[in-house]
């Protein structure tokens, strides 16, 4: 069994499909296909289920966690070989929609001003996906919105920041602004889960949901009259201000958002991942 077969292992067992891990790792299909036979073979058991696509057998679940740890070794010994007193070289970094939209460009524009050499990645997702992929040692470091209790994670409280409900600027009544359609994230975002919360606290349920992905298009939204949404008040201070928006103060605890950056405990704390986190620490948003 050699490095080569489990790069090739995984790279199937991320993908789920022949096809998508041979465009992946840019070999011809047929040279996949082989060599995960091949290793079947040497095993002597089976890894994949062959059913519209190849899902792992629990054999190929088990194997798949032993070539993670031994793939990312490999990968972190040539990272530590390589690693130098300047940063550079590859950062991935994971954020869900609303940091990626809200806070972070900024701090990746300081960052990259001061350490141009360094290859900079993001990934933007839902927290319990990012969270899964730094469990499989797929990226350095990510912004979640949750509280991730893990043996296996590192995570540190970035900032704290207020909710509000926002509507348009002539909606007076707070109950029949709860009657509108909401516009907010698709289900997992923890700022869903505690407006759900409260509302059933207040006795209005259930909720209509006008679903969007991106903050922004949720706050144009409101403005032009689709519904109503809770969102951070940073992210729509400047819109009540100028009088495009109005926002209704929500109870704690439900009106309270953390966000925290979190990394795999074993991952190599690399120059350019090191100085990241100063970078971050240093910023006006660092809560400790």
């Amino acid at each position: 069994m050699e490095s080569h077969e489990l790069r090739i292992f995984r790279a199937v067992a991320r993908e789920g499909s022949i096809t998508k891990a041979a465009h992946t790792l840019g070999y011809v299909q047929s040279n996949v296909t082989a060599r995960v036979r091949q290793l079947e073979e040497e095993l002597n058991t089976k890894l994949f289920y062959r059913q519209r696509g190849m899902v792992l057998t629990p054999a190929g679940e088990k194997l798949l966690g032993y070539a993670e740890r031994v793939l990312h070794l490999l990968d972190e010994a040539q990272l530590a070989l390589n690693d130098s007193i300047e940063p550079m070289g590859p950062l991935r970094l994971g954020a869900n929609h609303t940091v990626s939209a809200l806070h972070l460009p900024n701090i990746l524009a300081e960052y990259n001003q001061r350490y141009p050499k360094v290859e900079m990645s993001l990934v933007t997702d839902v927290s319990e996906e990012l969270v899964r992929k730094i469990l499989h040692f797929q990226l350095d470091g990510a912004f979640v919105k949750l509280a991730v209790d893990h043996e296996n994670v590192v995570k540190d409280l970035v900032y704290e920041e207020e909710l509000v409900l926002i509507t348009q600027p002539g909606d007076s009544d707070l109950q029949a602004v709860c009657k509108q359609p909401f516009l907010m994230n698709t289900i997992g975002c923890p700022n869903r889960g505690q407006l759900e919360t409260w509302l059933r606290s207040i006795g209005s349920a259930p909720v209509r949901y006008l679903e969007f992905n991106h903050l922004d298009a949720m706050i144009q939204g409101v403005i032009s009259g689709l519904g109503a949404s809770f969102v951070q008040y940073s992210a729509a201070q400047k819109y009540v201000e100028a009088g495009v928006l109005r926002s209704f103060p929500i109870p704690s605890p439900y009106s309270l958002t953390q966000t925290y950056f979190i990394r795999h405990k074993d991952s190599l704390l690399t120059s350019a991942l090191e100085k990241f986190l100063e970078t971050l620490k240093k910023s006006q948003l660092y809560s400790r």
